[in-house]
């Protein structure tokens, strides 16, 4: 359930909503204007100081048909009373790990349509290693959810706050999932997608990526696009579809909570204009129904002398061999004389703990760096390899598991 919330808004800050890494972390920022004179004009701005704000309530939670329970994310809005560390993310962690502060202790209930009542319970008290705040998991299957219902949540916290919310659950059938598994040429592929017409207020399209989840709304039951797809979401408009990766991708209905909430942005200052629901507090209680999905496997043509696949041939170092074999891309040629190609791939670990992810990287003739990453996130690197190409070999090391790697062209 967690996966669902992870990455389709960025939110709260001065008072609006932020999404930080896998989770939507709720921050408030305190701005005081100094005041400054003017030389030129001799203006006299004067100094505004803006009252501190008390930490509120921040709700995110999506029911879901086809997850396995149900899931409330409960924190703090950041006021700067709080020392927020910078730590990589933990999924077992998810609140406290990604920046925010985990309201811990408090009552939590959904209540069905029929009136009957589920108590969430906190991560924080089942892991029992301090991580886990914030994450109330309810013992509500996808199955036993109504389709057409009402569901109400109700939050009292151990500071005496309360606040609560309503979703009515689209009505919709739950397709199967893997419909949309496939593999895509980024050179030639047209993909489309379709899917039956449901109830609910919006349809949702969203594709995973290694720079941040490409997400839009529609009222269309089919959407078509190619490999020039461009990400708006992401920072450099980075293309959706990145060779060697595997992206996943959802069509669902949503409900009028849902739509609302990442249709609608606010003013960076006063928080304004966003379309909030939740009594009480900040967030969404929101519900979605999964129409289609599947996973992408994205490919490309190989024609450049760095692309095609690599197989370890030998390994010097202290440790054992790290890499079996790397699959590699030009994901962007050189924009101009003197800056790198973009490279993108896949790689694979050897035995004993065999796993295959994505590849990021750059080429300067025939050097290259690639990160390894972690999920397929351009923000998580599990090591860097750092080689060069002579001829069909690719010769290099490894920045944190050391050692010399030589990787031979093969089919």
């Amino acid at each position: 359930m967690i996966s669902v919330l992870r990455g389709l808004g960025r939110r709260l800050a001065a008072g609006r909503h932020v999404a930080t890494s896998d989770v939507f972390a709720a921050r408030t920022r305190t701005v005081v204007v100094l005041a400054s004179i003017a030389a030129v004009t001799a203006c006299d701005l004067g100094t505004v100081n803006v009252p501190k704000t008390a930490a509120g309530i921040v709700v995110h939670s999506v029911l879901n048909p086809s997850a396995a329970n149900q899931v409330v994310l409960l924190e703090r809005t950041l006021s700067g009373a709080v020392d927020i560390k910078d730590t990589p993310f933990d999924g077992t962690d998810p609140i406290a790990s990604a920046g925010g502060i985990p309201i811990s202790g408090a009552t939590v209930d959904i209540v069905d349509p029929s009136g009957r009542s589920f108590r969430g319970v906190e991560d924080l008290t089942v892991l029992k290693n301090g991580k886990g705040g914030g994450v109330y998991r309810f013992p509500i299957s996808g199955a036993a959810l109504v389709l057409g219902g009402r569901y109400q949540l109700k939050i009292h916290t151990t500071q005496g706050e309360d606040a609560s919310g309503f979703t009515r659950i689209p009505r919709a059938d739950v397709r199967s999932s893997g419909a949309l598994t496939r593999t895509m040429n980024r050179d030639h592929d047209t993909l489309f997608v379709a899917w039956a017409a449901a109830g609910g207020r919006a349809y949702a399209v969203r594709i995973e990526s290694p720079f941040g989840p490409f997400f839009l709304f529609t009222d269309s039951t089919r959407f078509g696009f190619t490999g020039e797809l461009r990400n708006i979401f992401s920072g450099d408009l980075q293309r959706v579809f990145i060779p060697g990766f595997r992206q996943d991708m959802l069509v669902a209905t949503v409900d009028s909570n849902f739509y609302d909430y990442y249709r609608t942005t606010n003013d960076p200052f006063t928080g304004s204009g966003i379309i909030n629901r939740i009594t009480g507090g900040l967030g969404i209680f929101g519900a979605m129904v999964p129409l289609t999905s599947g996973t992408l496997n994205v490919i490309a043509d190989q024609t450049e002398p760095i692309e095609g696949r690599f197989r370890l041939s030998s390994f010097t170092g202290t440790t054992s061999a790290f890499l079996s074999q790397v699959i590699l891309y030009v994901e962007s040629p050189s924009a101009g004389q003197g800056l790198p190609a973009s490279i993108s791939g896949r790689y694979t670990t050897s035995a004993p703990i065999v796993r295959s992810d994505g590849i990021l990287g750059q080429q300067f003739g025939t050097f290259v760096s690639l990160a390894l990453l972690v999920n397929q996130l351009s923000v998580d690197t599990l090591d860097v390899f750092a080689g060069e190409l002579r001829g069909d070999s690719l010769i290099g090391t490894y920045r944190t598991n050391g050692g010399t790697a030589v990787f031979l062209r093969s089919p």
